[in-house]
């Protein structure tokens, strides 16, 4: 994570530093790999740090509150939400199997069974009853072109009978399809940062928020910039503004002159013709028509978390699978595991 310091707000910007500082701790929260609990500095502290009044810290916090990215401790001050991940793990329908697992493994044991071979047996009784259940999910994305490439990265941890839709936020907004599609899912995914708007705007609560890192991609290019060259770096939403130099340095802190914009910005075309370098943000891609020819240009990408997709979104799904099976089936796991104890004690 890039630090937050004096330089993170640009004061000579025609964008509030409210809405600079918001976008700045959103980003870093939803994209900057945060620790689960970690607490972020005072009201005073950070209003000190940034020279802007701590009121202004203050509603800054109380929006990331009112966001879900934040937890407000009483006494005690602000701290990343952590909840998610927990509720996950906690309740995963394993934990519901613990006695019964350890009950077959003494008997296999009993038997001469060794662990491996009960493994073995397990795992070849599970692969001749795979789950036919199939569940539908859908991605919200803000831009439908890199919304396409996300589902694409996401889609390798669904199951084999798994759907994912592609819908925008703004699609939304209003009554349509696209809401359909999400009320009718078993789960909607999003950025971190947008999970409690999708879930206001949608009026459900089976929305589940990923964290996303910068992509491999974008790390190598920024690594290659020349550390001469002249960087502008353009964002789409101006609320985002301030998170643009810190997002460049912090994979290319060789390169010192960057000046910062947004794709609307009333001086744009002149700032891309004095660049060497023009890295754009995901929404702002017309801005290439806009570059000097020869000069390079490319976007700053992010892609999935594949610790979230591994440690958040397959557990997620696999509680809401066997759910599913559950209800249908009437048994699910539990009845595997009582197959399987019946064939040990009759192999004795």
């Amino acid at each position: 994570m890039f630090p937050i310091d004096a330089s993170s707000i640009d004061k000579s910007l025609p964008v509030p530093v409210g809405t600079q500082l918001h976008g700045l701790l959103s980003y870093t929260l939803a994209f900057g790999g945060m620790a689960d609990g970690t607490k972020l500095p005072s009201v005073r502290q950070l209003a000190a740090d940034l020279g802007i009044a701590p009121m202004t810290v203050s509603q800054v916090y109380q929006q990331l509150r009112d966001e879900g990215l934040v937890e407000m401790r009483h006494g005690l001050g602000a701290f990343t939400m952590g909840a998610r991940q927990s509720s996950v793990s906690e309740h995963q329908p394993i934990n519901a199997l613990r006695a019964d697992i350890e009950a077959i493994i003494g008997r296999a044991e009993s038997l001469g069974v060794s662990t491996m071979a009960l493994v073995s047996m397990i795992s070849a009784q599970a692969q001749l009853r795979r789950p036919t259940i199939g569940l539908s999910t859908v991605f919200v994305c803000i831009f439908e072109g890199p919304g396409r490439d996300y589902v694409a990265q996401i889609r390798p941890s669904l199951g084999v009978n798994d759907t994912m839709a592609l819908v925008t936020l703004d699609s939304l907004r209003e009554p349509g399809p696209e809401r359909d599609a999400c009320l009718e899912a078993d789960l909607v995914i999003t950025f971190a940062h947008r999970e409690a708007e999708v879930r206001a705007l949608v009026g459900i609560e089976h929305v589940l928020g990923l964290r996303f890192l910068p992509s491999q991609g974008t790390r190598q290019n920024l690594a290659g910039i020349d550390p001469r060259a002249r960087v502008a770096a353009v964002t789409h939403f101006q609320e985002y503004i301030a998170i643009m130099r810190p997002s460049v340095r912090e994979f290319a802190p060789h390169v010192s002159d960057i000046v910062v914009t947004w794709s609307s910005a009333p001086d744009l075309r002149e700032t891309l013709l004095g660049c060497d370098v023009v890295i754009y943000a995901s929404g702002a891609d017309h801005i290439i028509d806009l570059v000097r020819p020869n000069v390079r240009c490319f976007e700053y990408r992010h892609a999935p978390d594949p610790g979230a997709l591994e440690n958040i979104f397959v557990p997620h799904l696999a509680e809401l699978r066997q759910q599913r099976i559950a209800k249908e089936s009437g048994g699910g796991a539990k009845e595997e595991m009582v197959r399987l104890s019946t064939r040990l004690n009759a192999a004795s």
